[in-house]
């Protein structure tokens, strides 16, 4: 009986051993990615972790279940760490009351804002759904010309555009409204990145200011103005207590614009930033915006719902409430689109 046991035990062994190696540097890794942004400041490009802490929770947890498997069992700390350390950070950040309801007799701005994607070739599918929307203001990025084309069935419903793809270079912006624009601006801010789009409208008895604009990935190190100014380029300083990446320069970017801007206002679009991560605390608190509520996971649109990002998002501040925030449907681009409905706080 020993013989037959001890013959049995070898290549079970055999084939657990990888399983315990891809199991043991799981859990190492998930407790560095974990730490990682720590260092940011040193290491600009370790800020990407923040945004995958929602996977690093699930990750952790299922990691620290199977690390109890192999010896030495005290490893399974690292995912026990993973799960804890991330669960703290999003913890404010995850639905705890359902959308609100529209107030009785309100006014509601419904607006949609969705980046279209430039390989993005199914125009069909993205043009039947903002059309079935209904919304007041639609906000795209990455138009191309042959989006322009494409998005032409709209135009009738939304008589009202604004966009600068015949700047150079393009800013491949557009906002769409079914009211008449007051004032209005399409363009580079300063020259240079991020480009915005905004118009003022009508809307319950006041005037506010409806926005789109697209920042890039927090992977590239901030701009060296030494470097900058003999190109004549200079960049603002990245947000004060963000981490140093160009994404926080084009987050400074815009919350000195917005500054001159009406205080009742709809900022939308791709901020390529998770609403945890230190540049979107940053730039919330520089510029009085707000997108509390659930969290709409939009990229990648084919992804499963636990890896999805939330990167696409609908900001007000002013007298302007959000009180509904959804994601759309599939449309053929790499992100799903946003649906939000504001109203004005009594």
């Amino acid at each position: 009986m020993r013989s037959d046991a001890s013959r049995w035990r070898r290549p079970l062994g055999a084939l657990a051993y990888p399983l315990k190696l891809v199991v043991q540097t799981g859990l190492l890794g998930a407790a560095l990615a974990t730490l990682a942004p720590l260092l940011a400041g040193q290491v600009p490009v370790l800020a990407l972790f923040e945004s995958f802490r929602l996977q690093l929770c699930v990750g952790g947890a299922v990691l620290a279940v199977l690390g109890l498997l192999f010896r030495p069992r005290w490893m399974a700390l690292f995912g026990v760490l993973s799960l804890a350390w991330n669960l703290a950070i999003l913890w404010p950040y995850l639905p705890s009351r359902a959308a609100s309801a529209d107030a009785p007799g309100a006014g509601v701005l419904k607006v949609v804002s969705v980046n279209l994607w430039y390989r993005n070739d199914s125009y069909a599918p993205a043009v039947n759904y903002l059309m079935q929307t209904d919304a007041d203001v639609i906000g795209l990025v990455e138009i191309t010309p042959q989006w322009q084309t494409a998005l032409q069935p709209l135009f009738a419903r939304y008589p009202y555009r604004l966009d600068c793809m015949q700047t150079t270079p393009p800013c491949e912006i557009m906002l769409l409204s079914k009211q008449p624009f007051k004032k209005s601006f399409a363009g580079r801010i300063d020259g240079k990145r991020p480009s915005i789009v905004w118009g003022e409208i009508d809307f319950a008895g006041k005037t506010i200011t409806v926005a789109e604009t697209h920042l890039s990935w927090p992977l590239l190190p901030a701009t060296d103005n030494a470097e900058a100014t003999v190109a004549g380029t200079v960049e603002p300083e990245p947000l004060l207590g963000s981490d140093p990446l160009v994404q926080s320069q084009q987050g400074s970017a815009i919350a000195q614009y917005l500054a001159g801007l009406d205080e009742d206002l709809v900022l939308m679009g791709d901020f390529n930033s998770v609403p945890w991560s230190t540049t979107h605390q940053v730039f919330r608190a520089a510029t009085g915006l707000h997108n509390e509520g659930p969290l709409v996971q939009t990229w990648p649109a084919w992804g499963p719902f636990w890896m999805r990002l939330p990167i696409d998002h609908v900001f007000v501040r002013g007298a302007l409430e959000r009180r509904d925030f959804r994601r759309g449907p599939y449309i053929g681009s790499d992100h799903l689109p946003v649906i939000a409905k504001i109203t004005v706080s009594p």
